[in-house]
């Protein structure tokens, strides 16, 4: 079992997960529980008949996270992992099963689920580029994964309502620079797609996303 505690941060609960045999089961990962923002354990139970990877249903009113091993299997074990982390960091933050939450919000949970999983030791920070270039997902591939589609700057994850990430060492300026480029390149991907009203409207956000991406270049080794 693997348990996330407290943070001494804005007073905030970020999440207890338990993860089942070290998530792998027979090529199948499985996930235990984790808790909500009031310290209550939400059970988690495998669905192979939804059509979302993960996602939160009332049972009897018990909220209890739903997940389909068996969608995306391209999807590596630690970007699978991750979604279920997000999945939990909502409810940590209160905003489990709630619509149209701001990309910020939503943002913030991608970073609790971040610093869980580095927390529990499930990722290192050697891992985190390796999962930052497992989140790039087409416009087919998002109708499967937690809304809303948007680019990944884990990165970025800092305090001012999101958990601080300790750094190894300062950033040079031109990590600064690159990070900074990407956030700008994911924004534009978000304003696009909230534009579209087609799904070759999507496809096309997501194109021009990459390319901007690819501008960019790769992330640079951060050096003193």
């Amino acid at each position: 079992m693997v348990t996330w505690t407290k943070l001494p941060m804005a007073s905030w609960v970020v999440a207890t997960l338990s993860v089942a045999k070290c998530c792998i089961a027979g090529d199948v990962a499985t996930f235990d529980s984790c808790t909500d923002v009031a310290g209550r354990t939400i059970a988690a139970e495998i669905d192979y008949a939804q059509t979302k990877l993960v996602r939160t249903s009332l049972d009897a009113g018990q909220p209890t996270i739903r997940y389909n091993p068996a969608l995306l299997p391209g999807l590596t074990p630690l970007a699978r992992q991750f979604f279920y982390a997000h999945e939990c960091a909502r409810h940590a933050l209160g905003d489990a099963g709630k619509a149209d939450l701001p990309l910020t919000r939503v943002r913030q949970a991608d970073c609790v689920a971040l610093a869980t999983l580095l927390a529990s030791g499930l990722l290192t920070r050697d891992q985190v580029a390796g999962l930052q270039g497992d989140l790039n997902f087409s416009a087919i591939e998002w109708e499967v994964l937690p809304r809303p589609p948007r680019g990944f700057d884990l990165p970025a994850c800092r305090t001012g309502g999101v958990l601080r990430l300790p750094a190894t060492s300062s950033p040079s300026a031109r990590q600064t620079e690159w990070n900074a480029a990407m956030r700008a390149c994911a924004d534009r991907l978000w304003i696009c797609q909230k534009g579209c009203r087609s799904e070759a409207c999507v496809s096309d956000c997501v194109a021009s996303h990459r390319q901007c991406e690819a501008n960019r270049g790769d992330a640079p080794r951060n050096s003193p």
